[in-house]
């Protein structure tokens, strides 16, 4: 069963946050955010405190996607590497998490991403967290996709003709990519442009990461994959990433990622038609997730993709 989630009106939201210790007798100030496609997000102002809160509310069905547990160690995680925010309050039962509200940061943009001055930062990001100690799960993207075609198949999600052919090409690379071993790493596994914060104040300052709801011990290959399709980086800014982040661009990580940035594909296609039913809400997850599969679809026909299942 899901845990008891406060209503969107604010009113038992506050009866939660009544529990963090000095906030139950100030005034508080709730705005609605409008980031965020599967939760209910919340700035949250303080009586007498100049530090403004982030306020995370689980959506509805997520529990099916996500472990709040690992959610909060993972933000816990980072936010002690100064990768993230901090953390002030998780509460066990509604699994609500109260984080500081960066306000001297902003979020990214796709443009901002593409800037040749932020792309070494963001990797550097990302190194940084993937060096981190293991969070509590395990969960690689094969197990991920797994999850997502059990929960379409268990909704009679009507799905084209097409979409079978892309799995079973799906289901031979992953037994080609499983059979050349894994390298796990804590990875954040979600690259909306947003979950990268830029610094306001001090331009020159460390980028944070932000919304670990995917987080888990994943494959390394596919943090950097499924960031390069999030951005649409081109051949040259993928090797330029890659040299970023490890020194050099090697010829079997290369084919590793260039084999992952389709996969995620696959993975957020199926993803999107399982929250068609599971969330109830103005985006089209439906049309969301049949352009993701399409576009492996179409990434699977072309010459390269063999080329790099051969060097796994």
């Amino acid at each position: 069963m899901s845990p008891s989630v406060p209503s969107e009106t604010g009113e038992d939201l506050r009866a939660v946050l009544a529990q963090i210790p000095g906030w139950g007798d100030k005034a508080l100030v709730l705005t609605p955010l409008l980031a965020g496609l599967t939760n209910s997000n919340w700035r949250v102002d303080i009586e007498g405190d100049p530090q403004a809160y982030f306020v995370k509310v689980p959506g509805p069905g997520t529990e099916q996607f996500i472990d709040r547990n690992t959610v909060n160690a993972a933000s816990r995680q980072a936010a002690g590497m100064g990768v993230g925010p901090a953390v002030v309050f998780f509460d066990p039962e509604t699994r609500i998490e109260v984080a500081e509200f960066l306000g001297d940061y902003r979020p990214c943009t796709s443009e901002d991403l593409w800037d040749p001055e932020v792309t070494p930062r963001v990797m550097d990001l990302y190194r940084r967290w993937n060096a981190g100690p293991p969070l509590p799960q395990t969960k690689t993207v094969f197990e991920m996709l797994e999850e997502h075609r059990e929960q379409v198949r268990r909704d009679g999600t009507r799905i084209p003709a097409w979409v079978e052919e892309v799995l079973t090409t799906y289901d031979e690379a992953a037994a080609r990519f499983l059979a050349s071993g894994l390298d796990i790493v804590p990875c954040h596994n979600d690259p909306n442009p947003h979950n990268f914060m830029l610094p306001t104040v001090d331009p020159a300052g460390a980028m944070k990461l932000v919304d670990y709801d995917y987080a888990s011990n994943n494959e390394r290959a596919y943090e950097i994959g499924v960031f390069f399709a999030a951005v649409t980086f081109d051949a040259d800014q993928q090797r330029q990433a890659i040299e970023s982040y490890c020194g050099s661009c090697d010829p079997q990580l290369w084919a590793r990622v260039q084999v992952m940035r389709v996969v995620q594909d696959v993975k957020w296609g199926l993803w999107a038609l399982a929250n068609a039913r599971a969330w109830d809400g103005d985006f089209d997850y439906y049309k969301y997730g049949i352009w993701d599969l399409w576009r492996a679809h179409f990434e699977m026909h072309a010459t390269e993709w063999q080329d790099q299942l051969e060097r796994l």
